[in-house]
């Protein structure tokens, strides 16, 4: 199985390392930015994919670009993905 990433990080583990940084717990952040608890707890597990919107939310309570969160989504995403699956499809751009 060809992998197109080797290095998948869930937004979910830099979220879980940014509120051990700071000393804030899943709920205050949660409390903070207006989501449940639970939202939280499967976002830091790798359970729960990153919305555009909680993307927003953790840009706005911790600094980061929206684009950063979403990319982590992204670049995660793309790992999970085996290329041998997609060599069917020939490029029709000329």
């Amino acid at each position: 199985m060809e992998k197109l990433h080797t290095t998948p990080v869930h937004p979910g583990e830099v979220l879980e390392d940014e509120l051990e940084e700071l000393s804030l717990s899943q709920s205050d952040l949660a409390q903070h930015i207006g989501v449940s608890l639970e939202s939280i707890r499967r976002l830091c597990q790798g359970q729960q994919e990153l919305s555009a919107s909680m993307a927003m939310k953790l840009s706005r309570a911790l600094g980061a670009s929206p684009q950063f969160w979403l990319n982590l989504q992204n670049n995660c995403e793309l790992s999970q993905i085996d290329e041998a699956d997609y060599t069917q499809i020939q490029s029709i751009a000329v």
